[in-house]
């Protein structure tokens, strides 16, 4: 299980677009990615350590992760739209870890490397 563990200093915002954030990898197998939310309002934006979550697919692919954080509005997860860019993953198939705590293939559509999420607790990888 996913220990969130805050990575301080990785969250950069981005200072032309308030609602755009650059998130930094935390370990050289890691990637940065950048986030862009719709909605209006303080957000609090924190990186998250990868350690922790797991290391295959049910059906027993490997899973490498590449970015995991949160989104938080008055305290609470967020469950609004907003943006991911991801680094390219090539033919693997992209894995989303949920706010529920299980990882599952992303199904929605990968446009210029970015995709639409709303679960505010997200961590993202390949697969294989």
């Amino acid at each position: 299980m996913q220990n969130k563990t805050v990575i301080p200093g990785k969250v950069k915002k981005d200072k032309e677009n308030h609602k755009k954030y650059k998130i930094e990898k935390g370990k050289k197998s890691e990637s940065d990615i950048t986030i862009e939310l719709t909605g209006d309002g303080d957000y609090e934006v924190e990186k998250l350590s990868v350690d922790g979550l797991p290391a295959a697919m049910v059906d027993g692919t490997s899973i490498r992760w590449f970015n995991s954080f949160y989104i938080k509005k008055n305290g609470q997860y967020i469950n609004e739209r907003f943006f991911v860019t991801i680094p390219n993953g090539g033919s693997s198939r992209l894995v989303i870890f949920d706010g529920n705590g299980n990882p599952y293939y992303y199904t929605g559509e990968i446009k210029n490397n970015t995709i639409e999420l709303t679960d505010g607790d997200p961590a993202a990888g390949w697969a294989p």
